[in-house]
């Protein structure tokens, strides 16, 4: 029997439909930085005075392939919450190796901060989401702000702090050095592979001479206490990303700033995304969670 949910988090209204028409006020491929046509976001805002906190969303697919268009969903649940929306694009690795997605996705963050008031956002709260590669950026947003090999020299706000303020992350490749064991130890590492993480990095991520290159992409690295809280959520029985990632990232993030600004969800019987990630009851905890420390 599932627990009854707390009465501001039913409160919390959600509304299904994708059609993004209803929002008035909207910008549509807003150039963040000018080094890629892929540097682009969708920002949808509220009615009413502001300033809002705003949530970047960051679409998955492997780090070579997805759209911004693919978060619009959830985009209309925050602005219907009072969030800014922020739907961002960033290079693949089909057009650029990391850190190129990451000095993206923190130049689109200095960008919203940069042009606060245009946008009615309050620069003060920011939030990230993303699921699966987008999952591992969000997590890079929530941990390595300051980091001056991630952060990165993209955009023209170079004045502007990456530090953002909440962190959701749905089933994000974490430590990419240790997929392939994780895999084999939940009993499916027959069929799985790391060439997607190896493409993105631009070397072979299971080669030891690399050890260096995956660390510096992995969030955990550069975990401390200055770090924002962080929603994280995995399916059990997750094909493609081993649940043990996120799972083993949420306890490395309470061992260093306490549990008490961790939340880890392990969805029994999820795979990699779908209706138990997307269902109303679900997103209205993820809101729950960015209303309690973004406003």
């Amino acid at each position: 029997m599932k627990k009854p949910l707390p009465l501001l988090l039913l409160l919390i209204g959600l509304n299904s439909c994708r059609d993004m028409s209803s929002i008035e006020n909207q910008h549509r491929n807003v150039p963040y930085a000018q080094e890629s046509e892929a540097q682009r976001m969708d920002i949808f805002i509220p009615e009413g005075k502001g300033p809002f906190p705003a949530v970047l969303l960051i679409h998955g697919g492997g780090f070579k392939s997805g759209d911004k268009k693919a978060e619009y969903d959830l985009a209309k649940q925050l602005v219907f919450n009072d969030f800014v929306a922020v739907c961002v694009n960033y290079r693949l690795s089909g057009e650029a190796v990391f850190p190129a997605a990451v000095h993206d996705v923190k130049s689109a963050i200095r960008f919203i901060k940069g042009n606060a008031k245009k946008y009615t956002i309050n620069p003060n709260r920011i939030g990230s989401w993303g699921s699966s590669a987008g999952g591992n950026l969000s997590a890079m947003m929530g941990t390595s702000s300051g980091d001056d090999f991630l952060d990165g020299k993209v955009g023209k706000f170079l004045n502007q702090s990456t530090q953002i303020q909440a962190c959701v992350d749905w089933f994000g490749p974490i430590d990419f050095s240790k997929m392939m064991e994780e895999a084999d130890k939940l009993g499916f590492g027959d069929s799985f592979d790391v060439a997607i993480e190896s493409k993105y990095l631009g070397v072979d991520v299971t080669d030891p001479k690399h050890t260096d290159l995956v660390q510096r992409a992995n969030p955990t690295t550069y975990i401390d206490r200055t770090d924002p809280p962080f929603y994280v959520q995995a399916g059990s029985q997750d094909p493609l990303i081993p649940y043990l990632q996120s799972e083993n990232f949420a306890k490395a993030l309470g061992t260093t700033f306490g549990e008490e600004k961790v939340h880890f969800d392990l969805i029994k019987g999820a795979k990699h995304g779908g209706a138990e990630f997307s269902d109303e009851e679900n997103v209205k905890k993820i809101i729950f969670f960015l209303n309690k420390h973004l406003k």
